[in-house]
């Protein structure tokens, strides 16, 4: 069974394009309350010309003491600019959901080299 997300996407302070799921029993006027947001990167293939698309989490489950606890982060609306009324293309929220699945996947590398991990699995 699929489970149904509010996902909401701004430009940060910084610029980046950020992802996440809306919290609005914490949102309000001046806060915009995310969980498990992620930072959208995207950067042209050398190789092929294309564009290619990564979503990167905004803070390391790996620096967590529980790793399958969630975050949940607070923007000040006056310093974001957020989208409105967006339809995510569905290729787009299923590669945020599989970031943010209770079962890690592990993937390899693209380009052939070696996986470093941050820390041991204990």
């Amino acid at each position: 069974m699929e489970t149904k997300t509010n996902l909401v996407v701004f430009f940060d302070t910084v610029g980046r394009t950020v992802i996440g799921e809306k919290v609005d029993s914490d949102s309000n006027d001046k806060i915009l309350a995310v969980k498990n947001p992620a930072v959208v990167h995207i950067s042209p293939n050398q190789q092929t010309g294309q564009l290619t698309l990564q979503i990167l989490p905004l803070f390391f489950k790996e620096f967590l003491a529980d790793k399958t606890t969630a975050t949940v982060w607070n923007y000040k609306k006056d310093l974001i600019t957020e989208c409105k009324d967006i339809v995510f293309d569905f290729k787009l929220q299923a590669q945020y959901q599989q970031l943010f699945s209770a079962a890690p996947v592990a993937q390899q590398p693209q380009n052939g080299g070696d996986v470093v991990k941050l820390f041991d699995d204990e």
